[in-house]
């Protein structure tokens, strides 16, 4: 088999770079046939690793390429919809949540992502670190204080 990719391998073909199976074209994927595309076996994970294809990144970059930041982005896009839409009814329309069973089927949905991840990705993140996320909001950790004036 030749190199490892982030969605397909092939002899021919080399390093496949920016896309994924599921969420964009990717030049060198586009040359192999559908019956010669494969899953991806597990590989380890390299220090300055592009979070998209797994190919070396720079040191200071969390991606190789623009196009592998926008299929990055563009999976984390198209799976939040769905949660979202799920989350939000299950916050906010408790009765119709509980009917529905939608905390399991969040959890399932989250299961499926996952399993996705290892079969098409080589078992890559495709999260953002939660350290990161509420670094660039900290107003979703702030604590409210009420204090009242008293005597």
């Amino acid at each position: 088999m030749g190199a490892l990719t982030h969605g397909m391998a092939d002899e021919r073909v080399g390093v496949c770079r920016g896309a994924s199976r599921h969420y964009g074209a990717c030049e060198a994927a586009q040359s192999v046939e559908a019956d010669e595309r494969r899953p991806v076996a597990m590989t380890t994970a390299r220090v300055h690793a592009c979070a998209e294809c797994g190919e070396a990144a720079p040191a200071a970059a969390e991606f190789c390429s623009p196009a592998c930041r926008h299929t990055f982005n563009n999976r984390r896009r198209l799976r939040g919809a769905e949660l979202y839409d799920l989350y939000m009814a299950h916050r906010f329309e408790r009765p119709l949540a509980k009917v529905l069973g939608l905390l399991q089927a969040m959890n399932r949905l989250a299961s499926n992502y996952r399993a996705e991840d290892a079969l098409w990705r080589a078992g890559r993140k495709s999260w953002r670190a939660p350290q990161d996320v509420l670094a660039t909001r900290p107003h979703l950790k702030a604590k409210r204080w009420f204090v009242r004036a008293g005597r």
